[in-house]
């Protein structure tokens, strides 16, 4: 009697787990993008970075990313920590977009230099990110304190062919185009500085020409070239 309980049991407990897992299977699922590994903000992100996964429909977040190519060789927007399930909107094209208003990457070796100048000093305000400019540096009397003495070295030219990364305002505030902007605000705002990607062995050269000169740009339509030695 004692056995044939216990085959009951097994019975019972074998037909359980079949009945469950077959439930399990009927379920409809879906597939999702899941960080194996931690990923820092701005870095482009490997296949070996992230797996899909299959879950419910009810524990996939409505604005996560359902296939692989649409993260692999994207940047990461917001910091994504392993086994973190990714957001959509977490991964940009061009890294930095959203969180320095970059339209334009950063290419091997380069880093971001602010060029302080007026619309008149950049051919008229007609600039965009993705663009490229020939940056010339005019001694400047004000800054270096030589009004009134002999004139010195003349312009020097610190690039050609340098990416615009971004445009911002006098007061580091991204600018918009003005269509798009605050229509109440008093007075629109103006072009303050111009950011460029620059050569990472070349930023003390352009901060030292910053203090003693005027930058003035031009419009490149030439093919991309390194900043001039």
């Amino acid at each position: 009697m004692r056995a044939r309980r216990t085959v009951y049991i097994v019975i019972f407990v074998v037909a359980s787990l079949v009945a469950a897992g077959a439930y399990y299977l009927a379920q409809p699922r879906v597939e999702l993008v899941r960080a194996t590994a931690d990923i820092p903000v701005l870095t482009q992100i490997t296949a070996d970075m992230v797996e899909l996964v299959r879950v419910s429909p009810l524990d996939a977040p409505t604005d996560s990313a359902r296939t692989l190519d649409a993260v692999v060789g994207q940047y990461a927007a917001l910091p994504i920590l392993a086994g973190q399930d990714v957001d959509a909107r977490a991964v940009e094209t061009t890294p930095g977009s959203r969180a320095f208003g970059f339209g334009a990457p950063l290419g091997p070796g380069e880093v971001a230099f602010a060029l302080p100048v007026e619309a008149s000093q950049a051919v008229g305000g007609a600039l965009s990110p993705g663009a490229r400019v020939d940056v010339i540096a005019v001694p400047n009397a004000l800054k270096n304190g030589s009004i009134g003495a002999s004139p010195g070295p003349g312009a020097i030219s610190l690039g050609q062919g340098l990416t615009i990364l971004a445009l911002r305002t006098a007061d580091g505030y991204q600018l918009t185009d003005p269509g798009t902007g605050d229509s109440s605000a008093v007075v629109p705002p103006k072009l303050g500085s111009v950011v460029v990607a620059i050569p990472a062995a070349r930023v003390a050269d352009f901060a030292t020409a910053a203090l003693t000169s005027s930058f003035y740009l031009a419009l490149d339509p030439g093919p991309p070239a390194s900043a001039a030695p």
